[in-house]
């Protein structure tokens, strides 16, 4: 009986420990997105917050700052509001071209090593300032986890790889890998994703497109739901003088790698295989006639063959390493080094085969 009797006093207890310094929600604002810009010769951090309002509703709005560092960026917001800043709901983070060109390894540090922020958290970088990004935002959509749910979505539905702090600090700190982020691009009062960004160590080099995403997205991952628009041509395409395309769709891609060779200049062999539906094709292609349809796999096959010889050949002229081939080389080397991987990895031989299987065939 005593023990009945006492167990109800100790969960009251508990009850009223967890509630004696509640952080009531309209009385705090949340940070959602925050970005990083460089200014004349100081830092500019902006952050897309909420106020929540009665009913449940909430309002956006922007703050601004500058100084000489970004370190401590959202303590110096704080400033600015009447209400306490709270970083639990932090999904966004991004970066002007300028500052992510000048590098931006202070900031993920700090994402990193901070136990508040999330480890799903998006990152991103913008053709322009930032800022800008927020602004637009605040005034057309309203909703503060519109940028990282785009990003989600043409991740699960689209051409983006896999992508968030874990992946990027993965990638940033591992060695023979290279960082990659979502390129958004400001379009007539418009935001999109128009590619990615690729990093060498922390600072960006180039920029590709959506489909060159795709590229990397099937040399990595599997690139399941990822949309390609392949050309083909025939004989009532050239009647016309006008070349046709397909729309497919990546149903699964897999990519085996060999290291065929490690010294003096690194030899690898990537065979691709993928399987795809097709959306769109031309009114001449007969996909009844078996023989079209083993030549059109065919044709793929050696059309994303050269894609990928050429994607590797834009990572290799410019350095960065965003699929990972010298940490493939790391793992079959006793004495690997970053350096001497760098002098080398320019001359690295590549050789790709593609294996395309066509399982399905939607609207002709």
């Amino acid at each position: 009986m005593f023990m009945r009797g006492i167990f109800p006093v100790v969960i009251l207890c508990a009850v009223l420990s967890a509630c004696a310094d509640p952080k009531i929600v309209n009385k705090i604002c949340l940070v959602h997105a925050i970005s990083f810009d460089t200014v004349a010769n100081s830092k500019k951090s902006t952050a897309l917050i909420s106020h929540f309002k009665d009913k449940g509703k909430t309002e956006l709005d922007v703050l601004h700052t500058e100084s000489n560092s970004n370190i401590g960026a959202v303590s110096r917001l704080n400033t600015r509001t009447n209400d306490p800043l709270e970083r639990g709901q932090l999904r966004m983070a991004l970066f002007g071209k300028t500052s992510a060109e000048k590098g931006i390894g202070t900031e993920i540090h700090q994402f990193f090593r901070n136990p508040k922020i999330s480890s799903r958290l998006q990152l991103g970088v913008v053709d322009r300032d930032a800022s800008e990004l927020l602004e637009i935002i605040k005034k057309t959509h309203d909703e503060p986890f519109f940028l990282s749910t785009m990003i989600e979505q043409n991740i699960r539905t689209g051409n983006l790889p896999l992508m968030n702090l874990h992946v990027s600090t993965f990638n940033y700190y591992g060695e023979g890998r290279d960082m990659f982020l979502p390129y958004f691009k400001i379009d007539h009062g418009e935001v999109r994703i128009d590619g990615l960004a690729l990093f060498r160590s922390d600072k960006k080099i180039i920029e590709i497109s959506m489909k060159d995403a795709f590229i990397l997205k099937m040399l990595i991952q599997n690139s399941k739901n990822g949309n390609y628009k392949v050309p083909v041509s025939g004989k009532e395409s050239n009647k016309q003088g006008d070349e046709d395309f397909i729309l497919l769709r990546s149903m699964h891609s897999k990519a085996n790698y060999i290291v065929n060779k490690v010294n003096p200049i690194p030899s690898i062999s990537i065979r691709l295989n993928l399987v795809t539906e097709l959306e769109n094709v031309p009114k001449w292609v007969d996909l009844r006639s078996e023989v079209q349809l083993t030549q059109l796999e065919k044709t793929m096959g050696s059309y994303f063959k050269k894609e990928i010889e050429k994607f590797l050949s834009l990572l290799k002229e410019n350095k960065v390493d965003p699929v990972g081939l010298g940490d493939l080389v790391r793992s079959r080397s006793k004495e690997w080094s970053a350096q001497d991987f760098e002098k080398i990895y320019q001359g690295i031989e590549t050789s790709v085969s593609v294996q395309v299987k066509i399982a399905n065939i939607g609207s002709t």
